[in-house]
């Protein structure tokens, strides 16, 4: 009896976690463009010195044009095993919220893993859609580096 309440317990778990990630969507889906580019005003996001970071003009123009140009789509079911069984370390992660020129707001989730012996290497997600997308290596280092010490 004790054994089959600790699997319906579990179950239960599964259960809440799957209809999570499957079926909870926001409902503010933003369709992600190339012409958006030249709408995005600043960026924000988070400072290490407990602050908030801006960034202006191209600045942020470089940074959104390569948050939106990667098209590799990657599955849920890999993105957590990279992040649960790897061995990656650092792991980190920042959002970043765009402004542009018409007031609307963007955001983006970045989480970015240390990998052993490897470039680091990046998983966006643009808050409104549920798709995950691998950045490549390039773009994520260029993006670290923009945020480093500030």
């Amino acid at each position: 009896m004790q054994s089959l309440k600790i699997l319906l317990g579990l179950l239960f778990i599964l259960i809440s976690i799957c209809i999570y990630f499957f079926l909870i969507e926001p409902k503010d889906k933003i369709k992600l463009t190339p012409d958006m580019i030249s709408k995005v005003k600043y960026l924000e996001t988070n400072s290490v010195a407990e602050g908030t970071i801006k960034d202006y003009g191209q600045d942020a123009k470089n940074v959104f044009q390569k948050l939106i140009s990667s098209k590799t789509v990657v599955s849920k079911t890999t993105f957590w095993k990279k992040k649960l069984f790897e061995n990656s370390s650092n792991l980190s992660q920042r959002i970043i919220e765009f402004s542009l020129d018409n007031k609307e707001k963007i955001t983006f989730e970045i989480l970015t893993f240390n990998v052993e012996g490897h470039k680091n290497e990046s998983y966006i997600r643009h808050i409104g859609d549920s798709t995950i997308y691998h950045l490549n290596a390039d773009h994520t280092e260029d993006i670290l580096m923009q945020f480093t010490n500030r």
